[in-house]
């Protein structure tokens, strides 16, 4: 069997003995529809397994940060915030990321205060990140990023670049908050920094941190969608007079992705728009993206691509279908499992083999596909127009191509694609990630850490939005 990382179910059969022999007669694009599409179109579900962390850097030195007014409402701040939900706490020091027993924020404010638990500058950062990222939840790591390594001060090497990478790759992001502050005579700063894979610890924390520091984002998708529909059960689909003969009531509307089912085929779809192709030439507005954060990445340029999903998502349909439609099983006359006399739904008779397991040929092998020529493209004037009049407020439009010949297919699925990402490595932002020691070196290895990974992580080719038009058949 072939395992796919988008079959969110899971494609493993747990038969027992028995079952129901009312079977719901198989539908690619009927009931459960929505929860079918979000597995397709791969939307990854915000419910992690590992618990969410907090990471505190108790080297000798940062008890100066944490005593000056600012840092010290902040971190008052936070673990407000952070230990009303369930948190494992941990301590960095001694070369250890230890463990740290407190269950409220009073306990906490203790060990913070306790100037024994500052024994050393050893604080392994390294390690801590390297234990957020293997994790799967977000996470805070409060630190001055200072780095040590047998016995010496880690001034240029991009040490953290590697889990930082892991990181994002995995569509996550990284949110760093920055206070400044003096040890002595030297200027130094202190980082909050939220590892983001739910949103639900930036979404709590952002607020309260914001007004008090420095914000940098290091993420491959620091831009954020929206849209705007007259009607909403219409989405953004070109609706006049209702010429494409939407099926409202069956119109999905998900994270990333819409679902637009129409009454009419490709072929009158074509007529309808050679008839009017001066009103008729965009197939979707009202989708709009905010560029105005360009911390790590300035978006230039993005593209349509369409692909004739059929016999694919009907393919991964039947699969979703036969692992969530058992047959009824009864025993042999050896007692062995096999599927019972009275099992008659067809589909699932032709799935399963006589013991009750699935068939290699309604388990889910997605086919490689090649982008539809001749169909839509993004609509380049609107982009560019409106992107001069407010970076905040972009729109995206698809457009028909202009010699749109469409084949007779059923599902096509349209992506918008990030084909143009420029690293923002000379961004003023950066110079918050540097800094010169208590020797007079210049400290750039989070800098370069944070630079190396804008450069080897560029988005290009990532799609970032899709819309699903199933037709009518002739």
């Amino acid at each position: 069997m072939i395992i796919n990382s988008r079959l969110l179910y899971g494609l493993v059969i747990l038969i027992g003995i028995g079952g129901c022999n009312k079977k719901i007669s198989f539908d690619p694009y009927g009931p459960g529809l929505a929860d079918k599409l979000n597995a397709y179109n791969n939307v990854q579900s915000n419910v992690k397994k590992d618990t969410p962390g907090l990471f505190i850097d108790f080297s000798a030195g940062i008890n100066n940060a944490f005593s000056t007014s600012t840092v010290k409402s902040l971190l008052s701040e936070c673990f407000n915030t952070v230990l009303t939900n369930q948190f494992e706490v941990y301590k960095l020091g001694s070369n250890e990321v230890t463990p740290l027993p407190v269950t409220n924020t009073t306990q906490l404010g203790q060990e913070i205060s306790n100037q024994g638990n500052y024994k050393d500058i050893w604080a392994p950062i390294q390690q801590a990140v390297n234990k957020i990222t293997d994790a799967d939840n977000d996470a805070l790591l409060i630190t001055d990023f200072e780095e040590w390594n047998n016995k010496t001060e880690v001034t240029s090497t991009a040490y953290l670049k590697l889990p930082f990478s892991k990181w994002l790759t995995k569509g996550n992001s990284i949110h760093f908050f920055i206070v400044d502050y003096k040890e002595g005579n030297v200027d130094k700063h202190i980082y909050f920094t939220i590892f983001n894979s739910t949103g639900n610890l930036l979404s709590k924390l952002a607020p309260r941190l914001t007004p008090y520091s420095t914000r940098f984002d290091l993420s491959t998708r620091a831009y954020r969608l929206s849209t705007n529909y007259t009607d909403p059960e219409s989405g953004g689909i070109y609706n006049d007079k209702d010429v494409l003969d939407l099926k409202k009531e069956q119109y999905i509307k998900g994270e990333n992705y819409e679902f637009y089912p129409l009454g009419l085929d490709w072929k009158n779809i074509s007529e309808v728009h050679k008839e009017d192709e001066s009103t008729f030439n965009n197939i979707f507005r009202n989708l709009f993206i905010d560029l105005s954060n360009q911390d790590s990445y300035s978006f230039n340029a993005f593209e349509v691509q369409t692909f004739n999903v059929t016999e694919d998502f009907e393919n991964f349909a039947k699969a979703d279908f036969a692992l969530h439609n058992p047959p009824a099983m009864t025993k042999g006359k050896n007692g062995e499992n096999i599927i019972s006399g009275e099992e008659k739904d067809p589909l699932v008779l032709e799935c399963y083999n006589e013991n009750g397991t699935i068939k290699d040929a309604c388990t889910y092998h997605p086919q490689t596909l090649k982008p539809l020529s001749n169909y839509f493209r993004l609509n380049q004037a609107l982009f560019d127009n409106t992107r001069k009049s407010d970076n905040k407020h972009v729109e995206l439009g698809i457009a028909f191509a202009p010699k749109f010949t469409p084949a007779n297919d059923i599902l096509l699925k349209i992506n918008i694609v990030s084909t143009g990402a420029t690293p923002n490595t000379n961004s003023p932002g950066l110079d918050k990630f540097k800094w010169v020691n208590a020797k007079g070196t210049p400290n750039t290895a989070l800098y370069e850490s944070v630079k190396n990974t804008l450069l080897e992580l560029k988005p290009e080719n990532k799609t970032i939005y899709t819309y699903y038009i199933k037709t009518n058949q002739n």
